[in-house]
Order: structure tokens, then sequence, then C-alpha cells
């Protein structure tokens, strides 16, 4: 089948939907919680519901104009054992060196497990729910679709910055269509974008270097899970953390391990995995 030209209106289309229905199903379970009194954990499945159910209606319609769209966007399986073992081992290695090292460097005392059935099952149920509202969405239309559609006029690098652009647009949008039409305040910070940034960084080279958007899916779930159960302390509830710790400083955990760890070091990884990887197939080819 003859490959699709880069289209702005596609790159612009794809754009506004993850934010409409990032919008949407936002506000619908805001809506359940506030109004209906809803359980919180409740609303938000069913919110995840709505986004994953949105995004499927999409990318099968699109499916059914370009019968290859899942190989193009990278819905895949890895392209070896090898790259799909270091994308699934490495936040793993680096989540674990994380808190070692915060423990061996004073930064974090009385570190304590709390793997306890109640705990592991509000994992278990916010990790399916992050899936939904979070993880499967977003990257299918970030560093899947929008990426993809970047990737048919630009080499690597300007997609991957322009990527970054749209996907710190994309809450900015959704935040401000909140407020415009329910008066919602603007909760967007400095800090939040430069996380934003790397993180999209990140996000993008797991799919670069594995081959496969599910690589890119099982890192955003990693480290929504570890910043909220770990890092953050039981962000929803503070009795609902696997590991309990003292931090030499407020927010230690949260700047050390989710954001210099598994963030900035999954970025310096990738980057050399990368640059080797292509020097070893131009030598190859050569």
């Amino acid at each position: 089948m003859k490959k699709s030209t880069y289209k702005v209106s596609r790159l612009i289309l794809y754009f506004f939907l993850v934010s409409i229905f990032l919008f949407v199903s936002g506000n619908t379970g805001r809506y359940l919680i506030e109004t209906e009194g809803m359980n919180r954990e409740t609303a938000l499945f069913l919110q995840g519901i709505m986004f994953t159910g949105l995004t499927l209606v999409v990318l099968y319609w699109l499916k059914a104009k370009n019968p290859d769209l899942f190989k193009d966007i990278g819905l895949t399986k890895a392209d070896s054992v090898a790259k799909w073992f270091i994308g699934t081992a490495l936040p793993l290695f680096l989540l674990l060196s994380g808190i070692v090292t915060a423990a061996l460097f004073g930064g974090i005392e009385n570190v304590r497990f709390n793997l306890t059935g109640p705990i592991l099952l509000a994992v278990l149920i916010n990790t399916i729910t992050a899936f939904m509202y979070e993880a499967f969405p977003e990257e299918v239309f970030i560093r899947g679709l929008i990426f993809s559609e970047l990737r048919k006029k630009y080499r690597f690098i300007i997609s991957l910055f322009l990527q970054l652009l749209l996907f710190m647009c994309v809450p900015l949008l959704a935040m401000s269509l909140a407020a415009l039409f329910f008066n919602q305040p603007m909760q967007l910070t400095i800090d939040y974008f430069i996380l934003l940034f790397a993180f999209g960084i990140a996000l993008q080279l797991y799919r670069e270097y594995t081959g496969s958007l599910w690589m890119s899916i099982y890192y955003h779930l990693m480290y929504l899970e570890i910043a909220r159960y770990i890092s953050g302390g039981g962000v929803y509830d503070p009795d609902k953390a696997l590991l309990e710790f003292d931090e030499v400083f407020g927010g230690f955990m949260t700047l050390y391990l989710s954001f210099l760890f598994m963030v900035l070091l999954s970025v310096a990884v990738l980057t050399v995995l990368i640059i080797v990887d292509k020097k070893r197939s131009r030598s190859i080819s050569n």
C-alpha cells in the first residue's frame, strides 16, 4: 500500500481530538464526584473507559482507511527480544537504584515496605484506571498518531521537539476549556511544564529504541504508579503507599526518584543505546 503523505490538517485533528477527549472525560469524572457524589475510584474508572473508548473509535476508524495503521504508529511488538527486555527492565532497574542510593546517601531514612493486600489492590485498580485514562490514549495520540504524522515530513529530532510542544499544549487546552466553560482554576506551573518536557522525551525514546508504542505505554504506567505510591508517599491517600520513609526534606523522593532517576536517567541511557544501535546498523550496512 502506498504510504500517505504528511498533512498538517491530520496533525491538527489529532491534537484537538486528544485535547477534547481529555476535557470531556476529565470533567465527566469531576461532575460525577462533585455533583452526584460518586466514589472517586469509580468515577476515575468511568472517565478512563470514556477516554479509551473514544480513542479506540478513532483508531479503528483510521484503521479502516489504513490497514497498516497499527504498524505505522508502533502498536506492535518490540523490534527484538533484547530490546523488549531492556525496555522492560530499565524502569525497574532505575526504580531499585533510586531507592537504594537514596537510602545509602541519607536522602531517606526509616524505610519500610507496605505490601499489604488493600494497598496492592489499590495500586492494581489505579494501574488499570491510569492505563485507560492516561497511558494508553495519550501514547496512542501523542507518541503514536501525532509523532508518526510528523515523521512523514521531519527528521527524528525535529519531530521529537514538535511532539513535545503539542504534548505540553494538550493539558493547556483542556484546562483552558474547563476554565472557560466551568470556571475552573488553571493549575499549571513552570515545574509541571519542565516535567512534561523531560517526560515526553523519555516516552518517545522508549518507543524509538524498542520500536514499540507498548513500551512507551508500559513506561508511562510505571512512572505514574511510582510517583503516586512510592516517591509521592501515597498521593491519593497517605495510608496507601508501597514504601514509607522519612525524607531529608519534603518532596526529596519526587525530585530524586521520579524526576532524576525515572525520567532524566531514562533519557540519558536510551539516548546512548539509540546512538550505539544506529552506529551498529550503519556499520552492518556498510
